[in-house]
């Protein structure tokens, strides 16, 4: 069952590729695809490639990146948008082509710089062991202070908040890297990760590191999540709700076994929005982030209530 069901998710995401490949503000005649028609393919490998790459790997990153967070802090209510890190980044990011603009041209690199600081800085700060709806509390509050003030430094500066719309094949190269090097650190510490099943105690008593474990493992969101927010801007509760998905199909499967089917979930929804956002009010474009807040919001606020009654059972 699980290989079906991966299976089917993988042709799922193969079909949506197809479909954001011809439509969209401007439609694309699958006529003149096949006669190789030279203004069709310059749309295609120009525009919408690039932008249907970093909506698949972005997706999957940003539902790998919650469930490895949810896993090592214990915590399925969270992910790098409602604990402020993805605020936090884009603001430090803003700061960092204000002071350093000759660096536009590697943005998605300084991006994930940015995120690799801002959650290194997070780490250190927050207070630990706290409880989950503190935490979520807690960075709810960070991400709205974060969110102001890039708001403030956007409009006072003039700089504008990315969008895919303007996603290039250089940007896609940069995130490509990013993401191997996060998957590289993820590797060293992926036989560790089975042990934040147990009760901190236990993971202590076998002899891991788990602050050790914790670090790499939020160095690697540091740098996807700080990459990501470069491209796509802020997407909230995406992170979260998409391992819950995941969960819901699969019940019985560990954290570790749910990486692909998280990573294809996250793949489908973000590149769907995509598509959505460029095809329902063509030519003009509504905002990627806000198509996909209209489904995660809701499901979010589910898992919150879910979350409620099982703390009062």
């Amino acid at each position: 069952m699980s290989r079906y069901y991966r299976f089917i998710l993988v042709i799922l995401v193969i079909v949506s590729i197809m479909i954001a490949l011809v439509v969209g503000s401007t439609p694309i005649s699958l006529i003149k695809m096949i006669h190789g028609n030279h203004d069709t393919w310059q749309l295609i490998i120009n525009y919408r490639l690039p932008r249907i790459l970093v909506a698949v790997l972005g997706g999957a990153l940003i539902g790998i990146s919650g469930l490895l967070l949810q896993s090592v802090l214990r915590n399925q209510l969270v992910d790098t948008s409602i604990l402020g890190i993805m605020n936090g980044s884009q603001f430090l990011l803003i700061a960092l082509l204000v002071l350093l603009p000759s660096f536009l041209n590697v943005n998605v690199l300084l991006g994930s710089f940015a995120g690799l600081i801002l959650t290194a800085v997070w780490f250190v700060v927050l207070p630990k062991h706290q409880p989950p709806l503190r935490l979520i509390l807690l960075g709810i509050a960070t991400a709205m202070t974060f969110q102001a003030l890039t708001n403030i430094a956007s409009e006072g500066l003039g700089v504008p908040l990315p969008s895919l719309s303007t996603v290039s094949w250089p940007q896609v190269m940069q995130l490509m890297m990013v993401m191997i090097i996060g998957c590289i650190l993820i590797t060293l510490v992926w036989q560790n990760l089975k042990y934040f099943a147990l009760p901190s105690r236990q993971v202590k008593l076998l002899g891991i590191s788990e602050e050790k474990t914790i670090w790499i493992v939020l160095l690697a969101i540091g740098l996807w999540t700080g990459a990501l927010t470069s491209l796509i801007g802020i997407v909230f509760f995406l992170g979260a709700i998409l391992p819950e998905i995941a969960r819901f199909m699969s019940p019985k499967q560990k954290s570790q076994h749910l990486i692909w089917p998280t990573a294809l979930w996250g793949s489908l929804l973000l590149l769907n929005a995509d598509t959505i956002a460029r095809t329902v009010v063509a030519p003009k474009e509504l905002p990627t982030s806000a198509i996909l807040l209209a489904i995660s919001g809701p499901l979010f606020g589910l898992m919150l209530i879910k979350g409620g009654h099982h703390a009062r059972h």
